[in-house]
């Protein structure tokens, strides 16, 4: 199998909702967190979702790798948020603008229900958010903008289970520097999800497998091809080890991605709603 064949029957399966990453200098009051890959797998009883747990400070070009990506949502429903998702203040040593802290603080007000008064309540709380965020700085002190990867700041993604489905929904914020700051945070894009999705990292990885097709070949990634995939015949383990591969792969063979090996997993599904997950794919409580 050629390359170009091994990437193109992957990247059927793995569905990307990626970000890149922006390597701009930012204010010191204004120090950028980013870098995440995150994996979801439909499998035979709801979804597995996946997400590493390094945080990436890319203007002090330091990291941890103890931050937890996803969030409860509610019983059928969670999030994880990819690209600059948080601000550092290195004089209070934390975060002055964080992503999963508005959005979880959100979902706990208002109940989770795919619809205009549940996103339009969520897009106001970011925009706000932000916009006071810059108004406590000067301008100078400002994140830059994100020109490579068209203004984009960060992405939550939920995923939901609902009727036996699994779904996606995208949010997408983005932020233009200028003296009047232009900030604008689309509506969801909605899709069903049938077969593996990534969000993050995933474009570095599956170039990095277009390049070496003895890894794309593995039976542990091909099984998760479009052609291959069956959910009905896809356990919890059997997602918790694909998305571990990923990882592993990702973080030793793309340092500039900078993903760890370590990661968290949690599942969704109609009987038993949110329940975390180990790596041998059982649910474990925190």
């Amino acid at each position: 199998m050629s390359a170009k064949l091994s990437a193109r029957s992957i990247s059927l399966a793995l569905v990307l909702l990626f970000a890149y990453s922006s390597t701009a200098t930012q204010g010191q009051n204004s120090q950028s967190l980013s870098g995440t890959l995150v994996v979801a797998v439909p499998v035979n009883d709801g979804v597995v979702v996946c997400s590493d747990k390094r945080v990436y400070n890319r203007d002090a070009g330091t990291f941890a790798d103890n931050f937890v990506k996803i969030r409860k949502v509610s019983d059928n429903a969670l999030f994880a948020a990819t690209n600059t998702f948080g601000f550092w203040d290195p004089k209070r040593h934390k975060l002055a603008f964080d992503a999963f802290e508005i959005t979880t603080g959100y979902a706990a007000k208002h109940n989770f229900v795919d619809g205009p008064q549940f996103w339009n309540g969520l897009k106001k709380e970011i925009s706000g958010r932000l916009r006071e965020y810059l108004a406590k700085r000067e301008f100078a002190e400002w994140p830059e903008s994100d020109k490579e990867n068209n203004d984009l700041l960060f992405n939550l993604v939920f995923y939901s289970v609902a009727d036996d489905r699994v779904r996606s929904h995208t949010l997408k914020v983005f932020y233009e520097k200028a003296a009047t700051p232009v900030i604008y945070v689309a509506d969801p894009v909605r899709e069903e999800v049938k077969t593996p999705k990534l969000s993050g990292k995933g474009t570095e990885l599956l170039n990095y497998l277009a390049r070496n097709p003895e890894l794309a070949r593995d039976p542990a990634i091909l099984r998760f091809d479009s052609a291959r995939f069956d959910q009905d015949l896809t356990t919890k383990t059997d997602a918790v080890s694909f998305a571990k591969t990923l990882f592993r792969i990702t973080n030793t063979a793309l340092p500039q991605a900078r993903v760890s090996s370590t990661f968290d997993c949690a599942s969704l599904n109609s009987q038993n709603g949110f329940q975390w997950v180990n790596e041998s794919g059982s649910m474990i409580d925190r």
